[in-house]
């Protein structure tokens, strides 16, 4: 088990620990997270639950997503974009609890309510007190305390700070308050108390502009093309220039007032007027639609919406060519990130009620004291919140002074990898704002602008080596297919010689197979006889290989009876059990001495006639439909009291033989039912005069397909995880996959006979001299085949789903069940590549031809021309509903060795 902390329980140590938490579930790994936190998790912070409704959120509610859906969909509302922090608070400690509540067997997740201040180096790994972790997440988020805070400082009156809220309750309508700062959080304060009088003091002398909002008018084309821009540009002024020409692009479209000469002022921070309450309400009005549009409105809506590729272009190494960033950067957070309107509404009113004074606004460089002396303030508020990047006193300022980790230079953040990673540690990684300046726009809320927790999620989990299914499901392989599998010159000239797909036959294990199952019957002193059933694959090399052992055949049409005995199967040794028999089916299987499983007394009867005609006796088994109060009702078989009337004295032309039983599903004690329900009318036919000498079981002797009971255990409960909403979706559309085959089982063939043979069912055939026929498919021919195919193409859909597209159909690998539930194996030489997930899809021309409809992760990629190996696929998956739609020729089937065709294809 992998043991992982994460320091910071608010959005992104959330986001963190879902990634974990998924991707545990999708890749069978158990992990341990401990999560450590000022207080509970989630509602901390800038998101407490008890604070004002009037404290906004400054990114529209659409973008918010947790593991529990998105946060509009929560509050059932979608018509306010700016809702209370308090509300997006409770969404965040809801989602900690849902996943708390909805962990995956095997991980646990605790939370630790403790400020961590130092993380000590043990080997590989990481203690926090007497606890080791192989991996450590720091993201704490805004830093508490900073040494230019006013908490520091000695002046006259009490000093505030605004979070949480209750530090703000002194504050009566008497005080006047003396606010450093005027951004958003000089808005929250205002919103939160009753004072006489706010006098917000800046070193800009400036509110923020109103968030620009899209005025309803299509730009997407002008955009796109800036993002191209943004991404190729040299150096800071090739940025400003792409800024400035998006900016002039949006006004015109927009019908807005202005030109190059008012954009260049807003991106220099010389575009005021002058008199900052003026410039506030022109914002406002603009935002609101009283005035057309602005160039600072162009200006600001042009940051946001290329700001996914400043984003890119300028994290990292990219921030080292671009000298003077982060000046252009704090210059158009004031047009770019400013309050919602209502937010801006709410400072205009105060402004109008003569309750925030402006006379100081732009003396933010002077001694506070002098300021408090002069406005007569009773009180200071420091509505200025810690810089990003590396804060002196934090846990990240430690590991820097211990030399654990280092501030990018020319940077104020800590120096990380694109995952996350601590530059020159291997399992400290931090994210968030201490990062600020190496990795840009650290939106607590967004999950769109970065991929580094993903990234740093995927690099911890891990998983399998191999390709595999989400979850994994490893098959169980043979040592011939291993070989195969593992040759990519033999597996390529397969493919080459008899095309895509390529049914792989190999006979050698299902004399084992069979083997195990007489050997069971012989342990309880039953006579087991195997007729392997033609139907769960076609090719003649299965015929020859029973034939050649002494085994028989179970048939379900006229062209599989023609084929067994034209391999020199004799009529003893064959069962015909086709759900439709046309009478020249039966002449032909009467004739060669073909014992027939009769399904009703109309079909027996016409067996009789049929047998009278060519003077001769058919070989009869009537088959039983068990009692429906008992067993689940088929539609195979008739009732026994039917059959004890219909038999009451021999039939001309027919030997009742034995009797047949065809059952669903694989279990024992279904089966030890129907063999005493036989057992009882075998006594009444024989004392009708019959002598019966066999019951056929018919088919479905459980097989397992893998060998870890865990895995299939996983993927049982995180299938049900995703149907129930607490997982994404990894089956294509998100397919519950309803009826699937088990693909693990216990007990399997030879052991599960004997549990059928167990209580006295073995004594009651053996007493009465009868043996055991059974009829299995899958059972036997269980590692006997693989289906090999080349991969077409890799793309992706239109939305941005990857794709591997191979060259075969979707009824080439599928049953009446919803999916084959066993990871392909991809034939490569590559040992280097990217990760990807994707779904195999197939050739027909339908949007859901899907091969496998689980995700498939690739994790050194795949490439066309390379070969994907499905396993043990020939009992029923290559064969039973494969289709040749399109005119595409259906898989030709070649045994292995020597690598020739099967005699089926021959013909």
């Amino acid at each position: 088990m992998t043991e992982i902390a994460i320091i910071g329980g608010g959005p992104r140590g959330l986001w963190a620990a879902e990634e974990l938490i998924t991707l545990a579930r999708e890749r069978g790994t158990h992990v341990h997270i401990d999560v450590y936190n000022d207080g509970e998790p989630g509602a901390v912070g800038a998101y407490e639950i008890d604070q004002p409704d009037e404290w906004l959120i400054n990114v529209r509610s659409s973008a918010i997503r947790t593991h529990l859906g998105s946060f509009d969909d929560w509050r059932d509302r979608h018509d306010d974009p700016f809702p209370p922090r308090r509300l997006v608070g409770e969404f965040l400690a809801e989602s900690w609890t849902h996943l708390g509540e909805h962990l995956p067997a095997g991980t646990t997740l605790t939370h630790h309510p403790r400020r961590i201040t130092e993380l000590t180096p043990d080997g590989d790994r990481w203690r926090i007190g007497d606890a080791t972790y192989d991996e450590v997440l720091l993201a704490t988020g805004h830093a508490v305390d900073f040494p230019a805070s006013l908490r520091h400082t000695d002046l006259p009156v009490p000093v505030l700070t605004p979070y949480p809220a209750t530090n703000l309750a002194a504050i009566t309508d008497r005080d006047r308050v003396l606010v450093r700062g005027a951004a958003l959080t000089f808005i929250d304060v205002t919103r939160a108390c009753p004072a006489a009088v706010f006098l917000p003091v800046t070193r800009t002398g400036r509110f923020m502009e109103v968030k620009p909002v899209n005025v309803g008018i299509d730009w997407a084309d002008i955009i796109a093309a800036g993002q191209a821009r943004v991404r190729d540009v040299a150096d800071l002024p090739g940025l400003v220039d792409v800024l400035a020409d998006v900016a002039a692009a949006l006004l015109a479209r927009a019908d807005g007032v202005g030109g190059e000469h008012e954009i260049r002022a807003v991106l220099d921070g010389t575009d005021g007027s002058g008199d900052p309450v003026a410039d506030l309400r022109a914002s406002y009005e603009v935002a609101t639609g009283v005035r057309p549009a602005s160039a600072a409105w162009a200006v600001g809506l042009a940051w946001l919406e290329l700001y996914p590729a400043i984003v890119e272009r300028a994290s990292y190494a990219g921030r080292d060519t671009l000298d003077g960033f982060g000046d252009l950067c704090r210059r158009l957070e004031r047009v770019g990130f400013g309050p919602p309107p209502e937010s801006a509404a709410g400072l205009l009113e105060l402004i109008d009620a003569g309750r925030i004074d402006t006379a100081v606004l732009s003396r933010g460089a002077e001694p506070l004291a002098e300021l408090v002396a002069e406005t007569g303030a009773t009180v200071v508020v420091d509505a200025v919140i810690a810089p990003p990047g590396v804060v002196p006193g934090t846990l990240e300022a430690w590991l820097v002074v211990q030399g654990h980790a280092r501030i990018r230079p020319g940077t104020r953040g800590l120096d990380v990898d694109p995952d996350g990673r601590v530059t020159g540690q291997e399992h400290l990684s931090a994210v968030g704002r201490m990062t600020e300046d190496v990795v840009l726009g650290n939106d607590t809320l967004s999950r769109t602008l970065h991929d580094v927790i993903p990234r740093w999620a995927s690099r911890v989990i891990g998983g399998p080596g191999q390709v595999h299914g989400i979850p994994p499901l490893t098959a169980r392989t043979e040592e011939w297919a291993d070989k195969l599998l593992a040759d990519t010159t033999e597996t390529r000239r397969l493919v080459a010689e008899f095309g895509s797909p390529v049914n792989v036959l190999n006979a050698s294990p299902m004399l084992d197979n069979i083997t195990e199952l007489v050997d069971a019957g012989a342990a309880h002193g039953v006579d087991v006889h195997v007729f392997f059933a033609r139907k769960a694959n076609k090719g003649l090399v299965f015929v020859d290989t029973v034939r050649d052992a002494g085994h028989g055949v179970d048939v379900a049409s006229e062209r599989e009876l023609r084929q067994v005995l034209g391999r020199g199967v004799a009529g003893e040794r064959i069962i015909l059990s086709a759900a439709i028999k046309p009478d020249a089916l039966l002449e032909h299987a009467v004739a060669n001495g073909v014992t027939i499983s009769a399904d009703g007394r109309a079909e027996l009867d016409r067996i009789a006639a049929i047998a009278r005609r060519l003077g001769t006796t058919a070989h009869v088994a009537p088959r039983l439909a068990p009692d429906p109060e008992m067993l689940p009702p088929t539609r195979f078989g008739e009732r026994s009291a039917q059959w004890a009337q219909h038999l009451a004295r021999p039939v001309e032309g027919v030997e009742i033989v034995g009797l047949h039983v065809h059952l669903h599903g694989y279990a024992a004690g279904d089966r030890q039912t129907a063999l005493r329900e036989c057992l009882t009318l075998v006594d009444t036919l024989v004392a009708a005069g019959h002598r019966p000498r066999f019951i056929d079981l018919g088919g479905g002797i459980p097989m397992s397909y893998l060998d870890d009971a865990q895995q299939w255990e996983d993927y049982r409960s995180l299938r049900q995880a995703m149907i129930d909403g607490h997982t994404r979706p990894f089956t294509w559309k998100s397919d519950p996959l309803d009826t699937t085959y088990p693909y693990h089982q216990s007990p399997t063939r030879g052991a599960w006979l004997e549990q059928v043979l167990s209580d006295g069912v073995a004594e009651g055939l053996t007493s009465r001299g009868l043996r055991l026929h059974l009829e299995p498919g899958r059972s036997v021919l269980d590692g006997c085949g693989l289906i090999l195919a080349e991969v077409a193409f890799v793309k992706e859909r239109s939305d941005g789903l990857p794709l591997v597209g191979l060259a075969m159909n979707r009824t080439q690998c599928r049953t009446t069940s919803d999916d084959y539930l066993v990871d392909p194996i991809l034939v490569t030489d590559r040992t280097r590549g990217e990760d990807v997930e994707a779904f195999l899809v197939g050739a027909y021309c339908i949007e859901d031809e899907l091969i496998l409809r689980r995700r498939i992760r690739f994790p050194r990629g795949v490439e066309p021309g390379e070969v994907i190996g499905i396993p043990n696929t020939a009992g029923y998956f290559m064969h039973i509903l494969e289709s040749a739609s399109h005119q595409i020729p259906l898989a030709r089937n070649v045994v292995w060795p020597p690598g020739t065709l099967d005699d089926i294809d021959r013909g």
